[in-house]
């Protein structure tokens, strides 16, 4: 009930409306004020008034007044004051509303003067949860809500990029820089080894199986995080992970409302190089690394040095005017009189870039009538990569249907469609010479992308005029050889990306009927049916390059997924004095079917045509094969709340899984959960400064059977050939005990509000016990099978989340508001069926982090001999001839004896965001920063570019250097980091895995920047426009790491492997138009 009172004609409101129908009616204003005239007819009067915020009585600037009943309406100016000329004089009631206040109803009057209650940290908002919603206030569990405003106009292709720093607790490892990747999503650590860590995610109350990518984020109407067992519960078997929960927009006014979105925009490389070292400096480089090598074979100096300035240029491409002897003098300096020939040519890492070209058009009609309300979109994306060739295009409709058809009956119905095409899918296998990004990075500036006259650096060209890509292989042309390039040859990534032909294409549909039945009692039946299907052909060519050797070969691989899901819920409800009881009981099935086919296809007959007939023999043997899985659960929830003070729920679900043997098949998960409002006590009275106070705690079990295989429980065979015969092999053994992994949850938080909602926010801790952990333990090789999946082992994630959210100023034209989130977290191995391991650069061990590093310990250079000083082993103490003593202490210089040990964490210990906006009149601008400290990460490709790489003198491999090169060992006495160049001991001096390439992972980036103009509604009504809104947004602006070059959030824990030679992110510009008719 709305309740308020007049004070001549004051009115101060006791009641209000949920935040989700403030918005709708805000929105219904805008779509409404340009067709009020239309509707209006008899006599009319005007009515005048100033809206002020009951904190400060401040104006209230663009405060939305509608007269209920019509399409009538307007908006505050920046003084608060509005005026509504010709209300009807059957009018009886204003409604008023603003973001962050308390809805309000007021009697029309001439004039009047309204004051607006805030809306305290929106405790009584509805928010998406199991099965269903509930209110924030008496819900039990950790949830957190992103609206589709938090959304904005963030240019971004999957929805999940927009948690990034947006979510306490949540941490989003992006994948690559393709264009509609999909990132991975982490929501209170990683709680698997051997099984997955990716969270479930739930559309419009269905799982879902499709990409994200495949769903326009212009349909979402907000995503919320389940973080804990007490709201993941329900979900049962596959909710360890936490669950993400997608709702779509419905229909929400009284009339049409027609929304064109449209922006357009530009991509570009985030992320800058590696500093490298240039031409000249690079070729010193290179004359000190050779003549170090003829020094250690026993030349003097002098004899090195002169040996050195003659022969470096034996097996390179000499880039110089000047004759290969003359380069550089005898103590490695560059001639001044040579001239780089083909400068302009050797930008290879641009050669491979573009400004890519980004368009998103969406446009939406929507709806509603006493009973029926509807939604119905289509969407276009088109984006361009910053890698040649990358691109990704999508075509998506959505439409949504629910009907009240009886008092007793509503049926509803939502379905979207999803048309994508993905070209240019990069290689970023680790070592592969065909990585374009590998290429580029480590290939040295003395080679040209283009083939040149050596003698006079003018550019070679074919028989039609063009230039003529190097590939390394060795050219005769025109009377001019040109030596095999020994780096990389039969490859130039500049002419490759152009022609790549690499792809897919996908076609998603998912759709979903539902029917709620009113039964008596407080009884409601609902039955719920869903369908998805995925159809998915990559495609994949080896181009013909004659210079390449390669004669042509092209891959297909097509999957087609269909998942169904039913369920039917029944729930009951009822209010009996100061009690509310919730109780609901269900029964859900899920069937999942994969099928894959592949083949592959060489010997390519004509160009253009990738189908299978232009091509003349077998590549590969074709394979197929399908997967099958289902579960059932049945399900209960049980909510009970006294006089909305204190709060009591339980869950319970048991679960079967296809991917267990009979006897372990079914799992029990539960929960249990509470919640009291302090600040609702009466020893709370008086205490005027607290709003808002409310303690929850939470203890549940939930599970995990997604651990990778589909059959895990059975043995698994595959057809081979022996001497020429075909029979079968054993692929894996049968384990009849396999279970699920289990997530042991607890959850204790305490959320406040302060000073009439001015500061609001919530501290959180958390527990998170996993057992039943998946492991591939080894086998004897007499099993033929190298490893058996078994359940053994635990691991915990404990932390602290933080949420604060400040009102920091409110003035008459100016607002500033800003809100931080942060999450500790500590993550352990407790137990290990195992002896420990080693994994990349990591060590697995009882005690230890999962991704813990397990090092040699680097402890700097000898600043007599240049060489690299490590801490050594102890039992070559006193015995090696490796062992010197710098400043005291004994080192050893030898890699093999170096001591291996615990070094950090690639786990950030704090990660989280911080958000701020700023309105000044019609203008707004809005920031987010992600960040992330305490963690390290081993960066690879620094290491490479440490490193020569040259084996011997006859085979000079001129891969780039790092610009810390020029800061080495040179003479004794030097004081640096950087050990002396050499070829003798590369391993001891440089690539060996060591603590020397562990830096800090911890960084900040400015995520997202929004600016925004509104046009007023004065401006705009004579165009029947009723919101106007003009906007332009960048993405993954800039980031502040430790080394130019790396990008931690690339793989936030693993911190390896994936930080090398990768597509990284773009950065992202657009401007656009948002129009509500």
């Amino acid at each position: 009930m709305m309740n308020y009172y007049p004070i001549k004609n004051t009115v101060a409101l006791r009641g209000c409306y949920s935040p989700r129908l403030k918005m709708f009616m805000m929105c219904f204003l805008l779509i409404s004020t340009s067709f009020g005239s239309a509707q209006v007819s008899g006599q009319t009067e005007t009515v005048k008034g100033i809206v002020l915020d009951a904190g400060d009585k401040s104006p209230i600037i663009g405060a939305a007044i509608l007269v209920k009943g019509t399409s009538i309406g307007t908006t505050t100016d920046i003084d608060g004051n509005f005026t509504i000329a010709n209300v009807p004089s059957s009018a009886k009631v204003l409604q008023v509303s603003y973001i962050g206040m308390k809805e309000q109803e007021v009697d029309v009057a001439p004039v009047l003067n309204i004051i607006l209650q805030p809306d305290l940290l929106q405790i009584d908002e509805v928010i998406v949860v199991a099965y269903g919603t509930s209110k924030k206030s008496s819900f039990t569990g950790a949830a957190s809500l992103v609206k589709a405003e938090k959304l904005g106009e963030r240019p971004v292709t999957n929805v999940t990029n927009a948690l990034v720093g947006a979510v306490a607790g949540v941490q989003v490892s992006t994948a690559n820089g393709q264009p509609g990747s999909e990132p991975s999503i982490y929501i209170r650590g990683i709680g698997s080894y051997g099984a997955s860590n990716s969270p479930l995610i739930i559309l419009n109350g269905m799982p879902y199986e499709n990409t994200i990518s495949s769903i326009n984020p212009n349909d979402i109407e907000s995503l919320t995080v389940l973080k804990d067992a007490s709201s993941s519960a329900l979900y049962g078997s596959r909710a360890a992970n936490g669950v993400i929960m997608i709702t779509t927009k419905t229909g929400t006014k009284e009339k049409v409302s027609v929304n064109v979105k449209f922006n357009q925009g530009v991509t570009a490389k985030q992320t800058n190089d590696y500093r490298k070292a240039g031409l000249n400096d690079y070729v010193s480089l290179y004359w000190e690394n050779l003549r170090n090598r003829y020094v250690s074979d026993g030349k003097s100096a002098a004899e090195a040095g002169q040996l050195a300035a003659a022969g470096l240029f034996t097996d390179l491409p000499n880039p110089f005017n000047v004759p290969n002897n003359q380069v550089v003098d005898n103590n490695g300096q560059v001639n001044p009189n040579a001239k780089h020939l083909w400068a302009d040519d050797v930008d290879w890492m641009n050669a491979i870039q573009q400004l890519g070209n980004r368009t998103d058009a969406a446009v939406s009609v929507s709806g509603a009538s006493d009973k029926t309300d509807y939604y119905a979109s289509a969407g276009f994306t088109n984006e361009e990569g910053y890698v040649i060739g990358s691109k990704f295009k999508r075509y998506t409709i959505n439409g949504n249907v629910n009907s009240q058809v009886k008092n007793w009956l509503k049926i509803g119905f939502n379905t979207s469609a999803n048309l994508s095409a993905t070209d240019g899918n990069q290689n970023e296998a680790i070592g592969n010479n065909t990585n374009p990004f590998r290429f580029v990075r480590y290939i040295g500036p003395v080679h040209p992308i283009h083939l040149h006259n050596l003698e006079t650096g003018e550019y070679l060209r074919d028989e039609s005029g063009n230039l003529i890509y190097d590939f390394g292989t060795g050219y005769s042309i025109n009377g001019v050889t040109i030596p095999i390039r020994n780096y990389v040859s039969g490859n130039n990534p500049a002419i490759e990306l152009q022609n790549n032909y690499d792809g897919n294409k996908r076609n998603t549909i998912n759709a979903k009927v539902y029917t709620e039945i009113k039964l008596p009692e407080g009884f409601k039946l609902s039955l719920n049916g869903s369908v998805g299907v995925n159809s998915y052909l990559a495609s994949a060519a080896d181009i013909v390059y004659p210079d390449k050797g390669i004669s042509g070969s092209m891959t297909k691989t097509n999957t087609f997924t269909t998942t169904w899901t039913f369920n039917e819920l029944l729930s009951y409800t009822k209010d009996i004095d100061k009690h509310h009881i919730d109780v609901l009981a269900g029964h859900e099935s899920y069937d999942y079917e994969y099928n894959y086919l592949s083949s592959s296809m060489k010997d390519q007959k004509f160009d253009g045509n990738f189908e299978f007939g232009n091509y003349s023999n077998l590549n590969t043997t074709p394979d197929s094969y399908t997967n099958k899985y289902a579960t059932e659960g049945f399900l209960s929830r049980f909510n009970y709340d006294y006089d909305s003070q204190y709060f009591l729920s339980g869950s319970f679900r048991r679960d079967g899984s296809s991917r267990f043997y009979t006897d372990s098949r079914w799992g029990n998960f539960w929960s249990v959960g509470g919640g009291w409002r302090i600040d609702k006590e009466e020893f709370m009275a008086g205490i005027d400064f607290i709003d808002i106070l409310k303690l929850r705690a939470s203890y549940g079990e939930v599970g995990n059977d997604n651990v990778g295989s589909y059959y895990p429980w059975r043995a698994t065979y595959a057809v081979a050939q022996n001497a020429g015969e075909a029979g079968y092999i054993q692929n894996t053994l049968e384990n009849r005990t396999l279970k699920w992994e289990v997530s042991h949850n607890s959850d204790a938080a305490l959320e406040f509000s302060l000073l009439n909602g001015k500061y609001s926010g919530s501290v959180e801790y958390f527990n998170r016990l996993s057992g039943n952990l998946l492991f591939a333990v080894p086998l004897s090789p007499s099993t033929g099978v190298n490893s058996q999946d078994m359940n053994a082992g635990t691991m915990y994630n404990r932390g602290i989340e933080v949420e604060l959210s400040a009102k920091l100023l409110q003035k008459k034209d100016f607002s500033w508001s800003a809100s931080l989130n942060a999450t500790y977290l500590k993550n352990r191995i407790t137990a290990l069926p195992v002896d420990p391991f080693i994994s990349d650069v990591h060590k697995i061990e009882e005690g230890h982090s999962r991704y813990e590093y397990w090092l040699r310990q680097w402890k700097g250079v000898d600043p007599a001999t240049g060489s690299s000083l490590y801490v050594p082993l102890e039992e070559v103490l006193g015995s090696s001839t490796s062992l010197v003593t710098v400043n005291g202490e004994t080192y050893t210089t030898s890699a093999t004896e170096a001591l291996y040990d615990y070094s950090g964490t690639a786990t950030p210990k704090v990660s989280g965001g911080l958000s701020t906006n700023f309105t000044y009149g019609h203008f707004n601008l809005g920031l987010i920063f992600y960040y992330q400290l305490g963690g390290k990460m081993y960066d690879i490709a620094y290491s490479y570019l440490m490193s020569p790489g040259v084996s011997t003198i006859a085979s000079l491999y001129p891969s780039a250097l790092h610009a810390d090169m020029l800061n080495r060992w040179q003479k004794p006495g030097d004081i640096t980091s950087v050990p002396r160049i050499s070829t003798v001991e590369s391993a001891d001096l440089t690539a060996t895995t060591s603590t020397r390439w562990l830096i800090s992972s911890d960084m900040l980036e400015l995520s997202s920047i929004n600016l925004g103009y509104d046009f007023p509604k004065q401006w705009i009504h004579t165009l029947d426009i009723s919101g106007l809104r003009l906007y332009g947004s960048a993405d993954n602006v800039f980031q502040i790491t430790k080394r130019q070059g790396t990008y931690p959030r690339r793989n936030i824990f693993s911190g390896y492997s994936d930080n090398g030679d990768v597509y990284l992110p773009s950065r992202v510009f657009t401007i656009g138009l948002n129009i509500t008719f």
